[in-house]
């Protein structure tokens, strides 16, 4: 009876350990996903923040009366910024997208 008992206690003790073990790796999955979702928000506030800078030089250059706007070097510089924050962006929420996937 004794035996019964502890093989009982032991076989709950095992799946504690197992749901504190699946806890820890979840939750540790989880923060990632957070920090990397954080990161993609602060690349797209950094392209919004382009967007504004290039806005305000097309109008600086069509105030000046500058005819090849998009050959300015400020805004060639802001749209190939653009396109590595948003790769950069993309990649961050792929791999939040990964981590996400529960193991099978």
């Amino acid at each position: 009876m004794i035996d019964r008992i502890r093989n009982s206690l032991n076989k709950g003790l095992d799946q504690v350990r197992w749901f504190a073990t699946f806890l820890a790796e979840r939750t540790k999955a989880e923060t990632e996903i957070a920090k990397l979702l954080f990161e993609s928000t602060r690349f797209e506030g950094k392209i919004e923040d382009l967007y504004t800078d290039i806005g305000k030089r097309v109008v600086e250059l069509k105030e000046k009366g500058e005819k090849a706007i998009w050959k300015d070097f400020v805004i060639q510089q802001s749209l190939d910024e653009i396109k590595h924050l948003r790769e950069a962006a993309d990649e961050c929420r792929n791999q939040a997208k990964n981590l996400s996937k529960l193991p099978e």
